[in-house]
């Protein structure tokens, strides 16, 4: 079988959760590919994430060079602001009729791991990983230009595509209930991974607290700086127990700087916080070993698919603080969380506290975590999608 891997609106400068997603995804197919071959459509500007995939036996790359490329993705944002999908649709179509016809000539089944589809019109079954709909439920952490391109690419992407991945059992009841068209059959879920090696494998941690200036333990969040990573509710939490216990507990963020960001360093200074340390983004070794030296993750999301950081911690080996949330609640049958309700930071700051002194339960947390994390390997992940789309050609 011959799998089209649409990956053209990945981003070169985006470091955050959909790239992990695609790159580790990919790992999994050259690992767990069944005999099938992957090609991998890429562009000139974002092929170099994909050396490493790139060089494996089943997977292809194919660099589409079309210097309009650039072009037709302005023209089709600016079809947005016509405010008509089915004018978007048909100059989306347009814009990408040969690229399109090229995947479709190639392969028996296309795979969209980027949220929504580009054109709308392939002769081959397609597959689109949605991830989210938070601008349905948090319409507020976006500007009204992303809230209607949402509104148009999504709402046409789930009438247009063939079949889903949920990474949650919640994601899949979420788009069954704001998008009336699609039926249960059409929804595979399918958790996310890890790369269980890279998070594993130790790191020098000393070396990591000297380049930083850390102290020897703290907790660390890493999440890009938007609203619905809800920093504020960790920062509120940290404080109350500065008040109430005299306690600084360090905190470490990485992260790139997005609509959050303001709100977040404004807190900090107001509060006089100097045990609160952002570190922006940060090479991936320096990730990994971030996680290994924590005392614990956090996880403080409103909303999520799932939430790969706390799979990346569980494969670190430390132990995990994490918002009650449903797509989190989903990995409690094989992962230790420590949970707290993501809006009550009187909540967390007293679970912080009582586990913060507690490192035999933490060490114990961690082992349970690590012996359950293989379960979500990405060759895991891999062989249920391969299986989806076997499924489907069939057909």
């Amino acid at each position: 079988m011959q799998i089209g891997i649409d990956c053209l609106k990945i981003e070169p400068s985006f470091a955050g959760g959909l790239n992990t997603y695609t790159l580790g995804l990919l790992g999994g197919f050259a690992a767990a590919g069944n005999g099938h071959r992957f090609h991998v459509y890429v562009t000139r500007a974002n092929q170099h994430l994909f050396a490493k995939q790139g060089s494996q036996r089943n997977l292809e790359l194919t660099v589409v060079d079309k210097r309009s490329l650039p072009l037709r993705n302005t023209l089709c944002r600016a079809m947005l602001l016509s405010r008509s999908p089915k004018l978007y649709e048909q100059v989306s179509n347009a814009a990408f009729r040969n690229i399109r016809a090229m995947m479709n000539a190639d392969c028996d089944i296309i795979y969209t791991p980027t949220v929504v589809l580009q054109s709308f019109n392939s002769s081959r079954p397609t597959v689109l990983s949605m991830h989210d709909i938070q601008h349905v439920h948090y319409p507020e952490f976006f500007s009204w230009p992303r809230r209607l391109s949402r509104k148009i690419t999504y709402d046409l992407s789930a009438r247009n595509a063939n079949y889903f991945q949920a990474s949650s059992n919640f994601i899949k009841q979420d788009m069954l209930a704001h998008f009336p068209g699609i039926s249960p059959e059409q929804i595979e879920v399918i958790p996310e991974g890890v790369n269980l090696q890279d998070f594993s494998k130790r790191r020098d941690t000393s070396a990591l607290q000297l380049r930083y200036g850390l102290p020897r333990k703290f907790l660390f969040y890493p999440a890009q700086l938007w609203p619905h990573k809800n920093h504020l509710t960790v920062l509120q939490a940290l404080k109350q127990i500065e008040m109430q216990e005299g306690l600084k507990i360090p905190l470490v963020l990485t992260g790139a700087r997005y609509a959050a960001a303001p709100a977040i360093r404004k807190f900090v200074a107001s509060q006089a916080m100097d045990y609160v340390r952002y570190l922006g983004k940060v090479p991936f070794e320096d990730l990994v070993g971030l996680y290994q030296m924590a005392g614990f993750v956090i996880s403080a999301s409103l909303y999520e698919a799932s939430s790969l950081p706390v799979l990346e911690a569980a494969a670190a080996g430390t132990a995990i603080i994490a918002s009650r949330i449903p797509s989190n609640e989903e990995l409690a049958p094989k992962l230790h969380l420590n949970w707290f309700h993501p809006l009550r930071a009187d909540e967390l700051a007293g679970l912080i506290f009582t586990l913060w002194k507690d490192e035999q339960t933490a060490a114990a947390q961690a082992a349970h975590n690590r012996d359950h994390i293989a379960a979500y390997s990405w060759e895991n992940a891999a062989r249920q999608y391969v299986k989806l789309f076997e499924r489907i050609v069939n057909r």
